[in-house]
């Protein structure tokens, strides 16, 4: 199992992105491409592993690219703690044929206020 330490308000930021994304049908790569990154931006922000995420300068960027009407959309109505820890772990995506990809999701065990 693997830990990470972020701000809660980062993380429901990304989980919500996130959401919409795949909501609206939206690839990670396209979504990179909406928001004039690298085509690995998206998946970077949303892989635990990585210290991608993002930035006040990308909020009105995904307003644009996600098709909302405020800023506030993307965040929760509910007051958030400070920092948290994630544990989670790295499990392989199988593939149609039952196989398991080189490619993994993340399974979250735990998050804790710290």
């Amino acid at each position: 199992m693997e830990k990470k330490v972020i701000s809660e308000i980062d993380y429901l930021l990304i989980e919500e992105v996130k959401a919409l994304r795949i909501k609206k049908g939206i690839s990670k790569a396209k979504l990179s491409s909406k928001l004039k990154l690298a085509e690995s931006f998206v998946g970077k922000v949303e892989d635990l592993s990585q210290r991608d995420k993002y930035s006040i300068r990308h909020l009105p960027l995904l307003v644009k690219a996600l098709g909302l009407k405020s800023i506030g959309q993307l965040f929760p109505s509910t007051p958030v703690k400070n920092m948290i820890e994630i544990t989670y772990e790295k499990i392989p995506k199988l593939n149609k044929d039952g196989s398991e990809s080189k490619q993994f999701v993340e399974k979250i065990i735990e998050i804790k206020e710290i």
